[in-house]
């Protein structure tokens, strides 16, 4: 990657699968970082639209690593690949509809080197809806792993994989993912929160694609059930952690609700993506009885969002989405909060 033809200090893995329309903004924005000793490595598992076109503009760079699989494979053992070809210490994960800021690894090395403890860095990000972005809640600069997870299931922390960065070796350790994992950015980061302090740069460095019109985004088109068992696995996991951290000195004393009301919004989300995908409301109708136990334990405004999916032609249904992010976008950047 340079010169010496040494290793570099920090890998960035794209990961894309017939998206030729939005990867040149990933890979650009990765080449366009200032921090020197990086690789990039773009992946194009099996694409049968222009990605090999565009990739070969890339050929050649001293930067861009191109990989082309001939087979496409899933997801999981797509990043799992990645995470095997990967030369740096740390590592980054950026999807193909994702982007960063220039100067993002920078920032994420001199605080990997200032607190070496850490399990991993994230930082502060655009979450994008359409035209609107909203700013994500960020953190302390150094929080307890304990700490970071139960303010996330209280909805005061926003995190995103395409803003974290870790140690590639951990990833190596904590891999593969359980079969049957749909989010596995959440499996990662997680686990590592579970094994000590997290680093946070509240600075906006990283673009996340919460919903593009159309947009074909993995969790999007999960079926409801499928995704309710996985957050409930992995938000189990959460209440080990930060149970085992109240018999110390950090006690969370509305944990047990956070939780409960976390899985019926994120539940009551799913019903408006699967909706915005084009999923028939007859399917959508057939989750309410398996998913009703726990909706009720969250507020009325999840069943809002379950009616809404079930009742609301689509351009309804995506401008009531698109006039929340506004309201949240507007009450954050008027009234800029750095919890924890």
């Amino acid at each position: 990657m340079n010169s010496q033809h040494t290793a570099p200090r920090v890998t960035i893995a794209i990961a894309t699968l017939n998206r030729a329309d939005l990867l040149q903004q990933a890979i650009d924005s990765a080449i366009a970082q200032t921090y020197p000793s990086l690789e990039i490595i773009v992946s194009n598992n099996g694409s049968t639209d222009n990605t090999q076109k565009l990739l070969e503009r890339y050929e050649g760079s001293d930067r861009v690593r191109i990989i082309h699989l001939k087979n496409t494979i899933s997801a999981n053992e797509h990043g799992a690949f990645l995470v095997d070809q990967a030369q740096g210490e740390l590592f980054l994960a950026l999807s193909d509809d994702d982007w960063i800021e220039p100067e993002m690894i920078a920032n994420v090395v001199e605080l990997f080197d200032n607190h070496p403890q850490i399990t991993f860095v994230w930082t502060g990000c655009w979450m994008h809806y359409g035209p609107v972005k909203v700013p994500a809640l960020t953190g302390p600069l150094i929080e307890s792993g304990p700490s970071l997870l139960a303010a996330f299931l209280a909805g005061k922390r926003d995190i995103r994989w395409c803003a974290c960065v870790s140690r590639t070796a951990d990833l190596q350790r904590l891999g593969p993912l359980p079969e049957n994992t749909i989010c596995g950015d959440m499996y990662f980061w997680t686990k590592l929160a579970s094994e000590g302090d997290v680093g946070c740069i509240e600075k906006i460095l990283s673009h996340y694609s919460c919903y593009r019109k159309g947009g074909d985004g993995m969790a999007g088109g999960t079926p409801i059930m499928t995704w309710t068992n996985d957050q409930k696995q992995w938000v189990n996991d959460i209440l080990k952690t930060c149970h085992s951290q109240s018999a110390g000195k950090v006690r969370f004393p509305t944990l047990s609700q956070d939780a409960r009301h976390f899985l019926a919004r994120t539940v009551g989300n799913q019903f408006v993506h699967n909706a915005l995908r084009g999923e028939s409301r007859l399917a959508l109708l057939r989750a309410v009885p398996p998913s009703f136990n726990l909706l009720k334990q969250g507020p009325m405004l999840n069943w809002v969002s379950v009616m809404a999916s079930l009742l609301s032609p689509r351009w309804l249904l995506e401008n009531r989405m698109l006039a929340e992010a506004k309201r949240k976008s507007k009450a954050r950047i008027e009234n800029p909060q750095k919890l924890g």
